[in-house]
């Protein structure tokens, strides 16, 4: 999740850590259950308590995560930073309480409700006066006195580019020091006026194919893409030769509008800047990916198999042929795998009709956006069998794909595989979505499944590619579960 951020988000999260730790320990001391004094209830006690409390520890790290306190336009307001800790510390508080009265059949007191209030509350109480009482003062002040100034360079001198340096020029919190623009219809050394609070002006120091030698002379701490006219494939490319240089890239276009229409994003100034960051294809991230992929996925066939067999009865007695569907579909780095699902259409149904409904769809995505229709599925499709439609649109027919997870073809988040002829009708820049493994969900699923368009759908899965983190997989995982139980955008 912290891969390319600057340094201070790295000791913000270590000092809460050591907070909430610190908590855990007093409230052990001054509220914890008398030690017994037989070794077997020792060893019980101690391993009780360990459990307990890392349980709690990681709940109230994923509460502060959840809740934004990373982020730099949040950490620099008190009054929003004080509800949110607050928040997060409330939550995690129930869910703990929730937690061990499940667990003791709703007696608490063998853990002791002196130990759990004492440990809110002192963790609370740590965070609000380490956070708003000395971090947001020092921010504030390093940013008013551009203490360590992160140096910025904005490529795209247009309209966009010089909103961007207007907003950041005239925050007194910005903490960027602009070294200039890079923008190819313009003369190298040109004066680029920008009307902010005051007017001021900067200078456009280089073409594109300078990018490199720009960064190096100018010393670049991070790189913001705001250019006017630009089509998608463009963008994407630029985007590409940007995270080569190994630099924080942050994107200011219409385009990835649905990103932040979505998620709760970072803001520099009063703009909304999506990060992008370049993820080794073979690194740590993906190897505690994929270790998490086959622990929830052998836990969910496991408790799910009741499930499975239920769903399995309702589709032998509501269809003749086969319980399971199995489809080549297209998956990491255009290679084709057998996908599986629960049958939810009748045997020997013909799918030229929704064939031609995705290849209609995708060549003319752009128009789908500009109209705003916003369906990548076909509704009231003859081919479903009624049962079939409640497992499509509760997502049940989907729960054989942990056996696809098991096996390595895909990953429990992840862009949604294709189907033969829609890769064939993809642009070049589409099938980067692929370039990771396929997923059970993913971004669009969480965010709006069937009623995001085909561009925006492929701006998510791009942006989930570039941002892969265990962090990103649990929190999409969190917010699929109620859209698909409210059937959200699904047919």
């Amino acid at each position: 999740m912290f891969s390319n951020q600057p340094a201070y988000k790295f000791l913000l999260l270590a000092a809460d850590v050591l907070l909430i730790v610190l908590s855990l320990a007093l409230a052990f001391h001054w509220g914890g259950k008398a030690v017994p004094t037989a070794d077997k209830q020792q060893i019980l006690f101690f391993a009780y308590y360990i459990s307990t409390a890392t349980f709690s520890f990681l709940i109230c790290i994923f509460s502060l995560l959840y809740n934004d306190l990373y982020k730099r336009n949040i950490i620099l307001t008190r009054h929003r930073q004080t509800i949110l800790i607050i928040k997060a510390m409330l939550f995690s508080c129930a869910v703990v309480l929730l937690m061990t009265a499940v667990f003791q059949h709703g007696n608490l007191a063998t853990f002791g409700r002196k130990f759990i209030a004492l440990y809110f509350s002192l963790a609370t109480l740590l965070l609000l006066s380490y956070r708003i009482l000395l971090v947001t003062p020092a921010m504030r002040a390093a940013a008013k006195n551009k203490f360590a100034p992160r140096r910025l360079l904005i490529i795209g001198a247009g309209g966009a580019g010089r909103h961007v340096a207007a907003s950041l020029s005239s925050d007194a919190l910005s903490n960027f020091a602009i070294v200039g623009f890079l923008d190819d219809s313009r003369a190298v050394g040109e004066e680029i006026l920008v009307n902010g609070e005051a007017s001021e002006i900067f200078y456009n120091i280089g073409k594109l194919d300078q990018l490199a030698e720009v960064i190096r002379d100018q010393k670049v701490d991070e790189i913001l893409i705001a250019i006017d006219n630009i089509d998608y494939a463009g963008l994407i490319k630029l985007t590409d030769h940007c995270l080569a240089t190994g630099k924080v890239l942050r994107i200011y276009s219409d385009f990835l509008k649905v990103i932040a229409e979505k998620m709760r994003i970072e803001f520099y100034a009063d703009i909304p800047v999506i990060m992008l960051s370049q993820t080794p294809a073979e690194g740590f991230t993906w190897k505690l990916k994929r270790a998490f992929d086959l622990v929830f996925a052998t836990l969910g066939l496991l408790f799910l198999s009741p499930i499975l067999f239920l769903i399995a009865i309702g589709i032998k007695l509501s269809s003749k042929g086969p319980v399971l569907f199995a489809q080549d579909r297209i998956g990491k780095g255009g290679r084709p795998f057998k996908f599986y699902k629960f049958r939810s259409m009748h045997v020997g149904g013909s799918s030229s009709s929704h064939q031609q409904f995705v290849k209609d769809f995708i060549k003319e995505g752009q128009d789908q956006c500009k109209s705003d229709i916003r369906v990548f599925k076909m509704t009231n499709d003859p081919r479903i069998f009624p049962f079939g439609a409640f497992i499509r649109k509760t997502s049940l027919d989907e729960l054989p794909q942990l056996y696809n997870v098991l096996k390595g073809d895909m990953s429990l988040v992840g862009p949604r595989p294709c189907l033969q002829y829609e890769w064939d009708c993809y642009d070049e820049w589409h099938k980067n979505r692929l370039n990771g493994l396929p997923g059970c969900s993913g971004l669009w699923q969480a965010l709006g499944r069937s009623t995001v368009s085909f561009q925006e759908m492929v701006i998510l899965d791009l942006y989930y590619i570039s941002n892969v983190s265990l962090w990103l997989d649990i929190k999409i995982i969190i917010l699929t579960f109620p859209v698909i139980f409210l059937g959200k955008g699904a047919y």
